[in-house]
Formats: structure tokens, C-alpha cells, sequence
């Protein structure tokens, strides 16, 4: 049921939401709940996925409507969906991703919903990933005329772990183009990110550009360390895939452990979250003293928090590249739980993001920085004794949600005046 009301209303459109089980939904609802403006939201109600009811439980509540449209993989499409991912057939499902023939199904509800309604929107933001959200925001640009923030968690075409095929990489180049062309405002999570996108485009284009972070929920009840117990336990939660796995951390602790460079007894590395079967294969755990490294299957996000609220540290592995545009929305919340980080990170975002906390940084492609890094975190742990949350505290209140949102509220009001002053589209 819709409330009435006369404040300014948002169209948000983002396929991910609650309950879905991914970092993704965690971020935009916890974005949208503290905006103090009427906001109708549009997004999946995807079939087969994992669902997590413990993330952002109150987010849609938050919201004057929420439409769930409908989304599922079965029959010819999934199975022509295997037969382009095994051959890696160019544009099937990656223009611009898996998710464009929901397109069809969003935009046929937003109609309906604005007729019903008989007001159009006055804001319209689109979150990406999936890509597929931005080219409904562009529709709606071109359907209402109303102001469009266009937020964008990853790259796109510049995305590293996107691997174009040459005429798919074209295609998706110039969908790229008409968003970044058309929004009235875009919006990274970094501003490593900011440089690598936009250096393909008109420097005006840059005035529109805005950094806005992901956040952690400061209200949150965490159980904290237990103080009396001597094992020291380093922390992992989230998964492993591709590029990024945990052969940089057991390579350190293998050579750490053979050189004598200290004693790792009573310490344990737990990581905790889905790990492919392939990323184990020659990990060398075997290697290595019983109980150094353990793996524990996935949990629920807050039990997710919590048990990295009870660890000595926390770590974060990415994968090995010259520089990371990516601030991963799990090391904020590593910065809300207030545990000391380890970073096993190329320079970039993150690794930035962890010396200001002052954290412990080490680029996974430096076998001796490594080593270095690691025995200095270990060697903290075991003699830290910490009264508060660790961490900067003003680094850490820039990343607390109210804030963040707060920013985020005024990129859209700025615009909802700029709109004004042109009078009505």
C-alpha cells in the first residue's frame, strides 16, 4: 500500500535486494533505508538463489513500496546458458549481463506502477552490478526526463574479471558510453575506480562524477573478543573464486613456519565462507602444522559479524594485480566490527583504506613482504590488548551508514534542485 505523501520521490531500481544472500543487497538497502525521501523500489524476486533473512531484516519496511518482479533461469535458457559459458560464445548473456531479459519485465511494472500511481517519479537511481539496472535507469531517463544517479559498485568494460571477447567488449563499451553520457550524476566506490573509468572520456564529465563508499551499520550488537582464551585466531569470512585465493596467505605461513621466523603455535587462521573445489587443488595445506589454516562452510551474515567480532584479527586476501580499484564492501565491515586488519592486497583502494586505519598491508606478489607483514600483525596480536574498537575512529565514522547515506541523500537533493532551477522537463 502506498503512503501518501507529498516529499520528494526516488525510483530505485536494483535487481538485488533482501533477503538475497550477496554483499550487493547488503549495501543498497542499507543505503536506501536511512534516505529521508519517499522511495518506491524496484527489484528481483529471483528464483534458485541463496537467502539470507538476517541481512538488513528492516530495509523494507524503510521503503513506501517495494516491486519484486519476478526473475528465473529454467529450461532452454539455462541450458543454453551452459553451452555459452563452456564455449565462451561472444555476447550471449554478457550484453550486459545475464539479467537483460528482465529488462522487459521491470520496465512494464514501473509503467504500471507510475499510471497507477499518477505521479512520475522525481529522482531515479540505478545500481550496478548488474549492469542491467543502468540500462533501465536510461529508459526511464529518456521516458520521464527526471533527474538519474547512476551508481556503479565494480567497473564495467574495465572490470578485470570481466573477460570480454573483442565484439562483446565493443558492445558493452558503448552501453557503457550511453549511461555515463546520459546520468546526471555517476557514482563509484573509490576513487581508484573513478580514475580508471573515466580516463576513457571527456574530462567534463568528470563534474558529475561523485565518490561515495559502502558502509557498516554502527548500531549493530556484537559479541567482542574473549580475552581469556590463548589461541589466536586471524579471521577470513566471505568467498573464494577465480583469482583470488588463499594460496598467498599458506605460501607465507609455509615459508614462515620452514625459516623459523616465529613460533605459530596457538594460532589459527579460519576462513570462513564458499571456497571452489578447484582453489584447493596444491594449496599446500598439508604442509602445514594441523590447525594453522581451517576452512568452516558459509554462515548467515550476522553470525558472519559476529564471528569476526570475536577474532584477534581479521584478514583480507585479493587477488594479485599492479594496482586494485576495488574497496570491498567485507573489509568495511571488518572496519565496523573494529577488529586489527591484515591486507593481502595490491596497492590500491583497499590497501589505502587499511593504512589509514593503520593496518598492516602487504602486496600478495611480494613473497618477502609478505613474510615481513604477516610476522609483524601475528606478533601485535599477541600482545595487544584493546579497550575500544581498533582502528582510526575518523577514518572508521566515514564509513558509518548514516553518514554515508547522508552523503548520498544530498548527491540526489543537489540534483532535485539543479532540476528546479531549469524548471520542469
Amino acid at each position: 500500500m502506498l503512503k501518501p505523501t507529498s516529499s520528494p520521490e526516488l525510483l530505485a531500481v536494483s535487481f538485488i535486494f533482501p533477503p538475497t544472500a550477496t554483499p550487493r543487497a547488503l549495501q543498497v538497502a542499507r543505503l536506501l533505508k536511512h534516505l529521508r525521501l519517499n522511495t518506491i523500489l524496484v527489484c528481483a524476486d529471483e528464483q534458485d538463489v541463496a537467502r539470507d533473512p538476517t541481512i538488513e531484516p528492516e530495509a523494507e519496511a524503510a521503503l513506501r513500496n517495494c516491486l519484486r518482479i519476478p526473475f528465473s533461469v529454467k529450461g532452454w535458457r539455462k541450458q543454453a546458458h551452459r553451452v555459452a559459458s563452456r564455449f565462451r560464445l561472444p555476447l550471449w548473456n554478457r550484453v550486459p549481463d545475464q539479467y537483460s531479459w528482465w529488462q522487459r519485465r521491470a520496465l512494464r511494472a514501473i509503467k504500471e506502477q507510475v499510471q497507477k500511481n499518477e505521479r512520475r517519479p522525481d529522482l531515479i537511481v540505478s545500481f550496478g552490478q548488474p549492469m542491467s539496472d543502468h540500462l533501465i535507469g536510461l529508459r526511464l531517463k529518456q521516458i520521464y526526463g527526471v533527474p538519474w544517479l547512476a551508481h556503479f559498485s565494480d567497473p564495467w568494460v574495465d572490470n578485470p574479471f570481466n573477460h570480454y571477447d573483442p565484439l562483446t567488449r565493443r558492445i558493452n563499451r558503448s552501453l557503457e558510453h550511453k549511461v555515463i553520457e546520459a546520468a546526471d550524476r555517476v557514482v563509484f566506490t573509490s576513487q581508484e575506480t573513478v580514475d580508471l573509468v573515466m580516463a576513457k572520456y571527456p574530462a567534463e564529465w568528470r563534474t558529475k562524477v561523485r565518490v561515495l563508499p559502502h558502509s557498516f551499520d554502527p548500531a549493530m550488537n556484537l559479541v567482542g573478543l574473549n580475552e581469556e582464551s590463548r589461541t589466536i585466531t586471524v579471521r577470513h569470512t566471505g568467498e573464494f573464486y577465480g583469482p583470488r585465493t588463499p594460496k598467498p596467505l599458506v605460501k607465507t605461513l609455509r615459508s614462515i613456519v620452514s625459516e623459523g621466523l616465529l613460533s605459530l603455535d596457538g594460532v589459527c587462521f579460519e576462513l570462513i565462507g564458499h571456497t571452489d573445489p578447484v582453489t584447493l587443488t596444491n594449496l599446500g595445506i598439508e604442509d602445514l602444522p594441523q590447525g594453522l589454516v581451517r576452512f568452516r562452510p558459509p554462515v548467515s551474515y550476522q553470525e558472519s559479524c559476529s564471528l569476526a567480532a570475536a577474532a584477534n584479527g581479521l584478514v583480507i586476501i585479493d587477488a594479485p594485480a599492479a594496482k586494485s580499484v576495488f574497496l570491498p564492501s567485507k573489509l568495511i565491515e571488518y572496519v565496523g566490527v573494529g577488529r586489527p586488519i591484515l591486507g593481502i592486497t595490491p596497492p590500491g583502494a583497499a590497501a589505502n583504506l587499511i593504512k589509514e586505519l593503520g593496518g598492516w598491508v602487504a602486496d600478495p606478489s611480494s613473497p618477502e613482504a609478505m613474510k615481513t607483514t604477516v610476522v609483524k600483525f601475528l606478533s601485535y596480536l599477541r600482545n595487544a590488548s584493546l579497550s575500544g574498537p581498533w582502528g582510526n575512529p575518523e577514518v572508521r565514522s566515514r564509513y558509518e551508514a548514516p553518514v554515508v547515506s547522508k552523503s548520498f541523500e544530498m548527491m540526489l537533493r543537489e540534483l532535485l534542485t539543479n532540476q528546479r532551477s531549469l524548471g520542469p522537463p
